[in-house]
């Protein structure tokens, strides 16, 4: 044997290739199907809100320009009230959301009570936030009676409105006004609006509200002159709106 054959170490074995354990290769996998899971719900929630978004939409559109009431037409005489156009601040008017807006003045030709209508229709989720409760007290009045809610009753239908009194002025009561309102939505009379989550889901709206000067110490809950001009009005509307597309449920 030679010295070099003393000397040389022998030749190491070569490496085998690194492998990944196969618990390590279970845990990757298992991390990559729960991000395919992941986004394909994400995917999926999106597409669903995003049809859900185009009925409501195509909804309120189509509930916008479908058939409605001429408010214009409901008439000038109504039972022994006699009316005529009356004026709308400008400001008031904008403010509501309304595209329609009818303004009255009313006078009872047997007693001489004297009522305001204001008559509204227009896109819900622009109209309900403007109920007596916001826009009496940012135009100053204080409010000293009520609400409560008076049911008026028309044939076979029952009609809420809501009731309150306002003051306005120094000195005493000042000026005393009594408002009466309901919301006509869903085949139904209301004076309830709820949420605005609510209301963008409906097309459209129509308000009734009514206005009248009243004295200190008035019983109103007896011959109210306000009940009875609704028992002529809303006959008059409701054949209307019987006319017009069937109740959303």
């Amino acid at each position: 044997m030679s010295a070099t054959d003393l000397t040389t170490p022998p030749p190491s074995p070569s490496s085998p290739p690194s492998q990944t354990p196969p618990a390590r290769r279970g845990s990757v996998a298992a991390t990559w199907i729960r991000v395919v899971v992941v986004c394909s719900v994400l995917g999926a929630s999106a597409y669903l809100r995003a049809r859900q978004t185009e009925r409501i939409e195509a909804g309120l559109k189509a509930g916008r320009e479908g058939p409605r009431i001429d408010l214009a037409k409901i008439p000038n005489m109504l039972g022994p009230w006699k009316g005529c156009d009356s004026t709308l601040d400008p400001m008031i008017a904008r403010a509501t959301g309304a595209n329609q807006i009818v303004t009255r003045r009313y006078v009872n030709q047997n007693t001489g009570s004297t009522i305001d209508l204001i008559l509204l229709y227009g896109p819900a989720v622009e109209m309900y936030v403007h109920a007596p409760e916001v826009c009496y007290p940012a135009a100053g009045f204080a409010q000293v009676a009520g609400p409560e809610i008076r049911t008026i009753k028309t044939g076979p239908r029952s009609a809420p409105f809501k009731a309150l009194v306002y003051s306005k002025g120094e000195g005493g009561p000042g000026e005393l006004q009594e408002v009466y309102y309901s919301w006509w939505y869903h085949g139904r009379w209301s004076p309830e609006v709820g949420k605005q989550k609510h209301f963008e889901r409906i097309p459209s709206m129509y308000k009734v509200h009514l206005a009248r000067r009243v004295t200190a110490g008035e019983k109103r809950d007896v011959g109210n002159p306000c009940e009875a001009f609704l028992h002529e009005l809303l006959p008059e509307m409701e054949q209307r709106l019987a006319n017009t597309q069937p109740p959303q449920t």
